[in-house]
């Protein structure tokens, strides 16, 4: 065992081998004096252990012991420790007889009871924290002794105070491909204390040690950049403690490291954005999408089916891109309530593909829940009837007609308006305003329409073919609906998609004092 360097010493009563503090905390009666004791506990192992001891110079039996943690009890039935000897139950709450208990043991720290087989406490203990501390052992300096250190673990064997190497926990890089950064992680732990860890790489004929990272609870960390593909990898992890005692991972470093080679990855999504994820009637969605592949992206295509539409029925788009990394395409308008199912799939120069969402495959099965090949597993849109504004609003305007321009108000309410004293006018300013006489009122569902222009009988100003700002106030001058140039749909006729509704298009044909539906 290794001490650490400050101990965690527990005074004890003279007369027990028990914590003082733990005494007085228990309710379940006085400690009994026993040669069996608590000696080493594992709490951050897969799985966690408790270990007895016997001090004694005869044999034991241990029928009707029990354990117990903060929580649960749990029950050893017909076993003996014999004189000076050591046994251990794993702790992973799977309650095999005489093997594995019924309960965990909290990393964090908790109580952990000994009871004899009348009842009676003959052992206790609170371990501390020790989720920082992952690989290494609570356990008595000495084999039955009164302090308690954090060791190296000597599971089922006495307790020593030999200096030994860090403990490492880690696993092989699983693979490296050209597309991907890659964080490595590690734990390390030592009851000296852990002075660091490093990470030697060797990229092809280039060789380094770098230092990795803490980010708490024992754990070190490296980011792995993306690689060129077909590069070979060579690496070892070595963690030192305080006492310049050094461990590997892999054990056969450094005179033979783990070794990988740099795969061609799969071209990755690094975004994809649609204009409109609740389409109106007839709106086109268009897909913007950014991708990402070190031998290039050769193509994107995007696959969509209608409603109830099974995947071999599927429509195909190939996006178009001028730099291989940003792609669009559009689906076209659809009608009301047509439910829009899609998927994404790029391709890069190498022939491999992928796809959005991910899609996981393992074995040949698809594990994920998109399934390329199933169609009521891709995402959708559906399109969506606009939503009329329960307002006065702008409805049309026309910024070349014959004999005069004109702007178009509809009143979307259900009740007739005075608009009496309401103006309306372009960029030039509320100074040259067209005001609506006193008394006008506009109809529920009606329609009013303003001729502008030089010599039209009502507003004199023009309405700039290229788009301007139109703005309607009230009487008080508050604004009321306003169409700002850079939100015309086109030029120089446009209008409200539905009347009243919140879209604006350029319609086919003027509708004049009429519906736009």
């Amino acid at each position: 065992m290794k001490n650490l360097k400050y101990l965690l010493v527990i005074a004890l009563f003279s007369i027990i081998s028990c914590v003082e503090d733990e005494v007085l905390q228990d309710d379940s009666g006085p400690v009994v004096t026993t040669p069996v004791k608590l000696n080493e506990i594992m709490s951050t192992g897969t799985p966690d252990w408790i270990e007895l001891h016997n001090q004694g110079t005869e044999s034991i039996d241990l029928s009707g012991y029990k354990l117990a943690d903060n929580s649960q009890e749990w029950k050893i039935d017909n076993l003996t420790i014999p004189a000076g000897g050591f046994v251990t139950f794993d702790c992973d709450d799977s309650n095999v007889p005489n093997v594995s208990t019924n309960f965990k043991i909290s990393s964090g720290g908790e109580k952990i009871t000994l009871y004899n087989a009348s009842g009676e406490v003959i052992d206790q203990i609170t371990t501390p924290d020790m989720s920082a501390q992952v690989g290494l052992t609570y356990g008595r300096e000495i084999d039955g002794g009164d302090v308690w250190v954090v060791q190296s673990p000597s599971k089922a064997k006495a307790n020593s105070n030999v200096n030994t190497v860090p403990i490492i926990n880690a696993q092989l890089i699983p693979a490296l491909d050209d597309n991907s950064y890659f964080d490595y992680k590690v734990s390390a732990s030592d009851a000296d204390g852990i002075r660091d860890v490093k990470l030697y790489l060797e990229i092809g004929s280039v060789a380094s040690i770098v230092e990795m990272a803490p980010i708490g609870n024992g754990e070190y960390t490296y980011r792995i950049p993306a690689l060129v593909s077909d590069t070979a990898v060579k690496y070892y992890v070595v963690a030192t403690d305080e006492t310049a005692k050094k461990s590997y991972f892999p054990e056969t470093a450094p005179t033979t490291k783990a070794s990988l080679t740099v795969a061609n990855g799969k071209p990755q999504f690094v975004s994809v954005g649609i204009s409109n994820e609740n389409p109106a009637e007839d709106e086109p969605m268009v897909f913007t999408v950014k991708t990402n592949d070190k031998t290039g992206v050769k193509e994107v295509r995007l696959y969509y089916v209608l409603n109830d539409a099974l995947a071999t029925t599927k429509l195909t788009v190939t996006l178009s891109t001028t730099d291989n990394i940003t792609f669009t395409g559009t689906v076209p308008g659809q009608a009301n309530n047509t439910k829009i199912s899609y998927y994404l799939r790029a391709e890069d120069n190498a022939g491999l593909r992928t796809y959005f969402p991910e899609e996981v495959v393992t074995n040949g099965v698809v594990t994920s829940a998109f399934n390329h090949d199933v169609a009521s597993t891709w995402p959708f849109v559906k399109v969506a009837p606009l939503a009329i504004l329960n307002q006065l609003v702008i409805n049309e305007i026309q910024a070349s007609g014959t004999p005069f321009d004109y702007i178009e108000l509809y009143n979307a309410t259900n009740a007739p308006i005075n608009i009496g004293g309401y103006k309306i006018y372009d960029s030039g300013g509320i100074a040259a305003a067209y005001s609506i006489p006193s008394g006008t009122t506009i109809a529920a569902k009606g329609f009013f329409v303003i001729e502008t222009g030089s010599g039209s009988p009502q507003g004199q100003f023009g309405i700039s073919s290229s788009g301007e700002d139109i703005t309607l106030v009230n009487a008080s001058d508050v604004t009321i609906d306003q169409l700002l140039k850079d939100n015309w749909p086109g030029i120089p006729l446009v209008a409200r998609k539905l009347d009243g509704a919140a879209k604006w298009v350029v319609p086919t044909a003027e509708t004049k004092g009429t519906t736009n539906n």
